[in-house]
């Protein structure tokens, strides 16, 4: 049995794609970011008003509590009235330190990221793009 040549190059240019859905594997798979953020609360406040981060990105918030005796958090809230939750991390007593990982919405805006001890104090804009 013999192939053309244009059979043969059209089998390794289609071959990879099937094989990569046979894997579970996507063109969107591919563009997931992962995001580090370093958060420091200091004084009852954060050292930044604005994350910005990717739609959909793997979010990951190294948050440094330098406050001797007191319990601070991050959480996200849905865009303006933050009253649906996007993530809210457990509290930590300082000085201490955590790490929170979660998925950042997918729908692009600006939402809002707080202490939930300190909500008028401790707060920022969370824009994802």
């Amino acid at each position: 049995m013999s192939f053309s040549l244009p059979v043969i190059l059209l089998c390794l240019l289609v071959l990879p794609a099937f094989a990569a859905d046979i894997t579970g594997m996507s063109p969107r798979d591919n563009s997931t970011k992962n995001v580090i953020i370093n958060l420091t609360a200091r004084d009852y406040a954060f050292n930044r008003s604005t994350i910005t981060v990717p739609a959909g990105a793997n979010v990951t918030i190294n948050f440094n509590n330098t406050d001797l005796g007191m319990e601070h958090n991050f959480a996200v809230y849905g865009p303006a009235e933050a009253n649906k939750n996007i993530f809210v991390g457990d509290e930590i007593t300082g000085p201490n330190k955590i790490t929170y990982n979660f998925e950042a919405p997918i729908k692009a805006g600006t939402y809002s990221f707080r202490c939930d001890d300190h909500p008028t104090q401790m707060r920022g804009n969370f824009i994802v793009q």
